[in-house]
């Protein structure tokens, strides 16, 4: 017993010791000292890491991409003159359409184009990369990091005690949950200060900040307005962002450290992010589909839909989905890969359950070929459903398409599902027309925001005119003067 307990005391005395040799760091960015478990050789190799992972897993812009050329003139502008100029910044452009933007260890920084083209200013630009730059140099993933290991080490010594679990995926979530929300409340306010310190130095406007703060309180409260107008559970926001603190409260704190700066007011150049960002897709692009008014288009696979009036789309990675406005009625197409030759028919039944499949037709539509049934059984959203499937064949594709409703009202939305499935056909840009593209327009002296969504013909839905105009960094109730470069979409 005695030497077990020695034997304890010793790895204790090591912990506490490997502890304290890692504990004390100044931070290049607040000058303070910060718990950290990690050199920086350390922090870099990470960086390192798990930059490959994400340009693996992530779409990126060609590095020759006219709009990752001018993000990269910017941010490296910017980088110069931070906390850490001595390491090498990497500037990434992610082909979505993710309002998001996030910084990996070691000066990996990823922008997304979703958030690239709402932004109104070549300062707006640089503040967005001076506040993922802050997160680098104020070693805000180090830090987390650190406060993940101290848990592991803590674990560790009650296991002697009392064996416990591990938690071996703990520092992979960790990054996970760097990419996709952030280091958390108090280091995005930390980054926030830090941006606007970086801009005047770089020759920017400091107040850049509240501009993009507002557009993406404008963008929360469409998305809300969205929901609600579905008939869907209106969440608080829990996109990338559900980790920064209230939007409102990034204002307030925005303005107050941007007027307390003593800095003049620097570099705006409204015109020059417009330009960059003329001719990029609004949305998804046509490797992922995108939606355009009410019809689906996906160029790289060849497909179209069109949906009737009232149907909200939602177009996901994995899936396109749509519902029926404030009704239990919905839509969803998954794309199949064949690894053998089958008929529509043998791939309907493979998919759902033979003894609740009722088939009711096959053969050729637009050259493909199908099969309709109808299946009894529960679905997302409803337990007891009845849901109209259907499968069509392109080469060794096969697109299974769902639509359903509760058995009970499954008649009264029979022909929006009829209507659905035979709109489905080949894609021919000729005649479906382009993806969403911004395109620039001089504002007109009797032009509104309502009046070119309708000129649109309302392409980005029924919030077309407020889409429109906080992707101007503007309210609907705003215009711009006549005669001024503003973005719509084509």
């Amino acid at each position: 017993m005695k030497l077990q307990h020695r034997a304890m005391i010793t790895v204790l005395l090591s912990v506490f010791f490997l502890l304290g040799l890692s504990a004390c760091a100044t931070n290049p960015a607040t000058k303070s000292s910060d718990f950290v478990m990690m050199s920086e050789e350390q922090e870099l190799v990470l960086g390192q890491k798990a930059a490959a992972e994400a340009n693996k897993s992530l779409t990126l812009l060609d590095s020759k991409d006219p709009l990752v050329r001018y993000v990269n003139t910017v941010g490296q502008k910017m980088a110069a003159i931070s906390d850490r100029p001595n390491l090498y910044y990497r500037f990434h452009v992610v082909d979505d359409s993710t309002i998001n933007a996030f910084a990996l260890p070691g000066g990996y920084i990823y922008i997304h184009r979703g958030l690239l083209i709402h932004l109104n200013s070549e300062a707006e630009l640089a503040a967005v990369l001076g506040h993922e730059i802050g997160h680098v140099t104020a070693r805000h993933s180090v830090k987390q990091y650190s406060k993940a290991q101290a848990y592991q080490l803590g674990a560790m010594i009650t296991s002697i005690f009392l064996p416990v679990p591990q938690g071996a995926s703990m520092l992979s979530d960790l990054m996970a949950t760097a990419v996709i929300k952030g280091y958390g409340r108090d280091a995005e306010l930390q980054a926030d200060e830090l941006s606007i310190r970086y801009l005047p130095r770089a020759g920017y406007d400091p107040n850049a900040t509240i501009g993009i703060l507002k557009t993406l309180k404008r963008l929360e409260d469409i998305d809300a307005r969205e929901k609600k107008d579905a008939g869907d559970k209106v969440d608080k926001y829990h996109g990338a962002f559900s980790t920064h603190p209230e939007t409102e409260k990034r204002i307030r704190e925005a303005v107050s450290r941007a007027s307390a700066s003593k800095a003049e007011r620097g570099m705006i150049r409204h015109q020059a992010i417009l330009t960059a960002v003329d001719g990029y897709p609004y949305g998804d692009s046509g490797k992922q589909g995108a939606v355009v008014g009410r019809r689906f288009l996906h160029p790289d696979l060849g497909i179209q839909l069109l949906f009737p009036e009232e149907w909200i789309i939602t177009n996901t990675p994995s899936t396109l989905q749509a519902r029926l406005r404030q009704k239990n009625a919905y839509f969803q197409l998954q794309l199949k890969e064949l690894v053998k030759r089958q008929t529509a028919t043998e791939v309907l039944q493979g998919i759902f359950p033979k003894r609740h499949l009722k088939l009711l037709a096959a053969g050729t539509q637009a050259g493909m070929t199908f099969a309709h049934a109808q299946v009894q059984m529960s679905a997302p959203h409803v337990s007891q459903a009845t849901i109209d499937a259907y499968v069509f064949l392109k080469d060794s594709q096969a697109f299974v398409m769902a639509m359903w409703s509760n058995r009970d009202d499954f008649s009264l939305h029979l022909n929006d599902f009829s209507s659905i499935a035979h709109s489905f056909r080949k894609y021919n840009i000729k005649r479906d027309g382009d993806i969403p593209r911004i395109t620039l327009y001089h504002w007109k002296m009797n032009d509104s925001w309502k009046r070119l969504a309708t000129k649109s013909k309302y392409i980005l839905g029924r919030f077309t005119p407020e889409k429109f105009a906080a992707l101007n960094g503007m309210d609907v109730s705003e215009h711009p003067r006549t005669g001024a470069l503003v973005k719509t979409v084509r």
